[in-house]
């Protein structure tokens, strides 16, 4: 079963069986709303989700089905995005179009648990069980070797996978990433405060629509610079369709010393040209860690953008597309 592709129609022809479940109810969902009476803004914002949802590709990865979209040329060189913790595919619409138009082949992709993917029964969402998922995705849609840029969590499996399948990769890009001590403390009060957070608190906000809430949090404790509203509800989205299960474990996953003692030493394997980019003010993955991440990389370059926290896809997308297409055209020449 691995690797079987089902490329989606659009909304109004799709068939149930093509898609997964959450996908189906969040698509009906923007039909009805459509259908409604909306403010302009809202109904702007809700026909341009249509249109990312119109994108839609399902593929079964190592028994689970996964949500991507493929943008771009199929004979560009191929750039697969990952997202962060409890976000989702949906997190790199602004960067998508700007870099397909560019000549590249651009594939973003839920895993498993988060978007429109699948839950996995077996809570097999650790930095390796998701690195393997990438592989197969490789591997299921033949990609020659390719570039990976990744955000946060993104950011752990981009590189246990450039580190573990050196020949699939051409470069590595990292968003707020950063070498992480292992704290004992810290191992035993984070997970159970995060499984809190956002499970207890954040997630059932989120499904009665008061999608402002999360945003005071994120505005308040994670962001330098305040997204559009479009942004925020998309975030709200990914809270909502994330299972609660991978939450916990990639919460106690990432408190690991095994896990955060494995970074450094994949980053000295890694043989490609790799780029960290850290945000100044980002509180959960601080540029002194990042610094020092990229000072044993092979082939490492480090920026740092000012006046910038952790959600940099949505804070500063604009900047996130520059500095892609520049890395990348070096990689390139």
């Amino acid at each position: 079963m691995n690797g079987q592709v089902v490329e989606m129609p659009q909304l109004n022809t799709l068939h149930a069986t093509r898609s997964t479940q959450k996908y189906q109810e969040y698509s009906a969902e923007i039909v009805t709303k459509l259908a409604g009476k909306l403010s302009q803004g809202e109904r702007r914002r809700l026909e341009h989700e249509r249109a990312l949802l119109s994108k839609a590709q399902f593929i079964e990865l190592n028994g689970i089905v996964h949500h991507y979209q493929d943008i771009g040329p199929r004979g560009g060189e191929p750039l697969v995005l990952i997202h962060g913790w409890d976000c989702s595919a949906l997190w790199w619409h602004h960067i998508v179009e700007p870099l397909a138009a560019a000549g590249y082949r651009v594939i973003s992709y839920d895993l498993k648990g988060h978007g429109f993917s699948d839950s996995d029964p077996a809570r097999g969402y650790t930095v390796e069980g998701f690195s393997s998922d990438l592989h197969a995705l490789g591997i299921a849609l033949g990609l020659r070797p390719h570039h990976v840029a990744a955000f946060s969590l993104g950011a752990f499996v981009a590189l246990h996978y450039g580190a573990t399948y050196p020949d699939q990769v051409r470069s590595l890009t990292f968003f707020n990433f950063s070498q992480i001590s292992h704290s004992r403390v810290a191992s035993v009060f984070i997970p159970p405060l995060l499984d809190t957070v956002f499970n207890r608190l954040l997630r059932p906000i989120t499904r009665r629509g008061l999608w402002w809430l999360p945003f005071i949090y994120a505005r308040l404790v994670l962001a330098q610079n305040t997204p559009p509203v479009g942004d925020i509800k998309l975030g709200a989205l990914s809270l909502r369709c994330c299972d609660p299960e991978a939450v916990r474990v990639s919460a106690h996953e990432l408190a690991r010393r095994e896990v955060l003692d494995a970074v450094p030493d994949q980053m000295r394997r890694v043989p490609h040209p790799t780029l960290l980019v850290s945000g100044a003010g980002d509180p959960i993955m601080r540029p002194s860690g990042g610094r020092k991440l990229m000072s044993v990389a092979q082939q490492g370059t480090y920026l740092e953008v000012p006046k910038c926290g952790h959600l940099i896809l949505f804070e500063l997308p604009e900047q996130v597309t520059q500095i892609l297409r520049l890395f990348l055209r070096g990689v390139r020449g």
